[in-house]
Parts: structure tokens; sequence; C-alpha cells
């Protein structure tokens, strides 16, 4: 670890404008997280035009501390309504919204900031040790091991996306496809612009995310729009929870955050896969397991440190080896490719000053949100009783204001339009943006080390061999596609249920 940048990065962040950007995007991130049917992701995707000029530290930070703010924003709405805020709450209804309806909506709330504090810490601590121990791997990389990583990050998250690994490495070859559109890299030929200038500089990140995540969110909301308005409960008891409550919970908490760390660092999964895991664990190991899901404490606290801890853990293979560990961090990518930060294992090292400015940035935010969330989530109850069809419009005025911005662009807006819409028929579809979004990000870093990789090998494939890293590399990416195949799920059968006749 290089002692000299993380005190930079220390520096950086505790400057007085990322302060501010800390705590405004904490606030932010919690109020939209209250929100039913909004996510850190969508959230991420509207405000990154925003950060265009911004000082690269300043913009990082806001995105960290409203990722942050979003994962422990979304058990307010878990809690007092029953409808999660965001997927990775999803778990914490069980048992938060009985201990609403049981007049302890405030202690609810306060277990889960409380928690949410706690493996958020846990998590940014494991970022600043583990990111760099990763990092020193990356002298040995050259174009044919970044070639292999691109390859594996397809491969990955095409696998882990929900539904089928046929659509997920669909979803992901897709976007690689859409990552050509423009000026050859190598030549400068034109390709798939047929005929359009605005083309020819190729498709905008920023565009294309924002049209996959926020345009289907609001239509989804305006489809829901017609349902019941929504009651919230009112906070009446104490928020802060007591020593002896936080005593009991912290060996839950700290499993929980473990599970989160150890879930985040697998690109493609997220909080709502770590949460129902830590919520399983925190069942399987109580003494009485017959009180979850009549409000027990413990399932509120299990979840939220583990939704909060993926914040972490998902950063750790997105720095050390730029492969995004879910679709929030790959937008934290793209925030740094809009600064000229191209993503991949240089990033600790060329970029390193940056790179531990959003690292101290993860850890100051979530205590940025013990502050933040204790001055306000009394107060973001009023949130959740806005109507959809007007948070909906809210969020396309936002998406046509962002797209118009990157490039003061009308061909921008009406690019960003037509992903929204097929991002909408992927969400109907049952096929994850995801990989696409990685696809992406990946498609030029793949495509250039190749093209490096080729002339290398002088035209052979053979070159790919050579490389021990690249090789294991490649093994792994083609491991990641043949274990969700029907074959390998049968190799992994127990062997006496495979013997038994039909």
């Amino acid at each position: 670890m290089d002692s000299s940048l993380v005190m930079i990065g220390l520096t950086n962040v505790l400057s007085v404008n990322n302060i501010a950007c800390i705590l405004g995007g904490t606030l932010l991130g919690l109020f939209v997280g209250a929100m039913p049917g909004l996510s850190a992701t969508m959230a991420l995707a509207l405000l990154l035009p925003l950060t265009f000029s911004f000082d690269p530290a300043t913009g990082l930070s806001m995105l960290a501390s409203l990722y942050v703010g979003a994962s422990y924003g979304g058990s307010i709405a878990a809690i007092l309504l029953r409808t999660p805020g965001t997927p990775s709450a999803a778990a914490t209804v069980l048992d938060g919204f009985p201990l609403s309806q049981q007049g302890k909506a405030g202690q609810a709330l306060g277990i889960s900031l409380f928690a949410s504090f706690f493996g958020g810490l846990m998590s940014g601590i494991a970022l600043l040790t583990a990111a760099p121990l990763l990092g020193t791997l990356v002298l040995e990389f050259g174009p044919v091991e970044l070639f292999a990583i691109a390859v594996l990050g397809i491969t990955i998250i095409g696998s882990l996306a929900q539904g089928s690994v046929i659509s997920g490495l669909l979803s992901g070859g897709l976007g690689l496809l859409l990552s050509t559109v423009g000026m050859d890299l190598t030549t400068g030929t034109p390709r798939m612009t047929f005929g359009q200038i605005n083309l020819f500089a190729g498709i905008d990140f920023t565009v294309a995310l924002i049209g996959l995540f926020s345009v289907p969110q609001a239509l989804t909301l305006i489809e829901n729009s017609h349902r019941g308005g929504k009651v919230a409960s009112r906070i009446t008891d104490r928020l802060m929870p007591r020593w002896r409550t936080i005593k009991q919970l912290m060996p839950n908490i700290l499993r929980s955050s473990g599970i989160g760390i150890v879930v985040g660092l697998i690109p493609g999964t997220g909080g709502d896969t770590a949460s129902w895991f830590a919520y399983n664990e925190a069942k399987r190991f109580a003494k009485d397991k017959s009180r979850f899901g009549k409000g027990e404490i413990a399932g509120v606290a299990a979840p939220e440190a583990a939704n909060n801890a993926v914040v972490g853990g998902a950063l750790i293979p997105t720095i050390a080896l730029g492969i995004p560990g879910s679709s929030s961090t790959a937008i934290l990518l793209g925030a740094l490719m809009v600064q000229g930060i191209l993503p991949g294992p240089n990033l600790l090292t060329d970029y390193g000053d940056v790179t531990y400015t959003l690292i101290w940035a993860v850890i100051l935010a979530n205590i940025a949100l013990l502050v933040v969330g204790l001055a306000f989530t009394k107060m973001s109850v009023s949130v959740t009783r806005i109507p959809d069809g007007f948070i909906a419009c809210a969020i396309l005025t936002l998406c046509i204001i962002g797209a118009f911005a990157i490039n003061n662009s009308l061909f921008d807006v009406g690019l960003m339009l037509g992903f929204g819409l097929f991002g909408y028929w992927m969400s109907k579809a049952g096929v994850s943006p995801a990989p696409m979004v990685i696809g992406l990000i990946l498609g030029p870093v793949m495509e250039t080390s190749f093209q490096q990789s080729m002339l290398i090998g002088n035209d052979s494939f053979g070159v790919f061999l050579e490389s021990p890293i690249a090789t294991v590399l490649l093994i792994l990416a083609l491991l990641s596609i043949l274990q969700a195949t029907p074959f390998f799920r049968w190799l992994r059968a127990p062997f006496k249920r495979r013997l038994k006749p039909d």
C-alpha cells in the first residue's frame, strides 16, 4: 500500500467542498432510497451528468455517498409501508413492518441505521485494505492480461445476471456490440454509424445509462400509479437504539457485514442476494427461530448490515481489476470515464490519488450516514407519501435534462429515450440491463487490448496461453459460463440422487 497516496486521498476527501458533497449526497440518497420504486442505480445515473463540471474527487465523493445513503434509505419504506424502497431492502420487510405495526417503527429504523453504519464502515475498511493488496498484481498486467480480465468481467456478469445464463450473456454481448459504434480505435474507420455524424464519437455511456436504468423505472411507476394511496406510519418511539441492544446485536451485525463483503466481491450479485443470505444466517444462529417474521430486531439488523457492506465489497474488484461488482459500481466507473480515466487495473497506480479519494469517501459517507440518518430519518417519512405518478414525471424530466446537458444535443435525448424503451422491454422480458452496461464499459478495453495482443503475438491466439495470468483468467471465464449450465448443475447434485431410479 502506497502510504503517500492514502494520505493524499484522505486530504482530498476532507476538504470543505468534498465534505459538503458527501453530506448532500448522503441526504439525497436517503430520500431517494425511501421512495418506493426508485433505486440507487437510477439515482446515480441521474446525478452523473451533474458531476461533469466537478473535480473528479468531488464528483466521486458525492456519487459514493449517494450510493451509501440509498442503501439505508430503502429500509424506511420497507419498515413503514411494507414496500422495499430498494430491492436490497426486501428482506427487511419481514420483521421491520411487524415492528412498525407494534408501534416500534423508531426502534426498527434506529437498528437499521446503526446496522447499516457498522456494515458500511466494515466494508470501507476492507476496501481500504484489500484493494491495494490486489493492486500489487497490476504491475504484471499487460494487454494480454487486460483482455482476459475484460472477458472474465463479461462472462461473470452474464452468468450471474437475473434470468438465464443465455439472456445475461446476450445482454452483455449486445453491450459489446454497441461499444463498437463510432470510429475504430486503431484505424479511425467509422463503424455502424449509418451516415449519422452524431454517432461518429460512439454511443455516450451516460446517455445509455440514464435510459436503461431511469426511464424503465419511471414507466413502471406510471403503470402502478392507479393503485391505492400510500399510508406511512408515524415514528413515535425512540430512534436511537440503547447500548444494550447494540451490544446484543453486534455478533449478528459483524457476521452479516462479513457476508455482505464476500457477496459484494462476486461481480453480478448485489445487496438483495446478500440481504437474504444474512437474514437466513441470522435465523439459523438464533436461539428462538419462531420470533422471525413477527418483529425480531435481529431480522432487521442482519439484512441492513449486509446490503450496506456490499457497497465496499463490490468496489474491491471495481478498483483493483476494473470489473464492476454491480450496476451501481459500473456507474462509478462511468464517472471515472467522464473524467478521462479509463477503467482497468491501472486505477490504483496511474490514478491512485483519485482512487484513494473514492475509497476514503466510502468510509466517510458511512459516518455521514449515521449523522444524517439520525437528523433526517423522521423527516423522510413524508417522502414515502409522494404519489408514484408525480415521481415518474420528475424522473422523466430529469432524464431529458441530464441527457441534453451532456453534449447539448437533442439527438442524445432521442437516443436516451430509445434506450429507455428498450430497457423497459428488457425488464418485462426478465433480462437484466446490467450486463449490457458492463459490455459498454469493457468493450473499448477489450477491443484495444485484443488488437495490441494480436500485434504482440504476430496474429497468433497462442499469445493468450503464453501468459499464466491470462490463461487462468480465461479458464475462470469459461467455468463461469459452464457452472450455470444444466450439465454442471447435474454434476453438483448429490450422488445418490443421480443414481435414484425414475
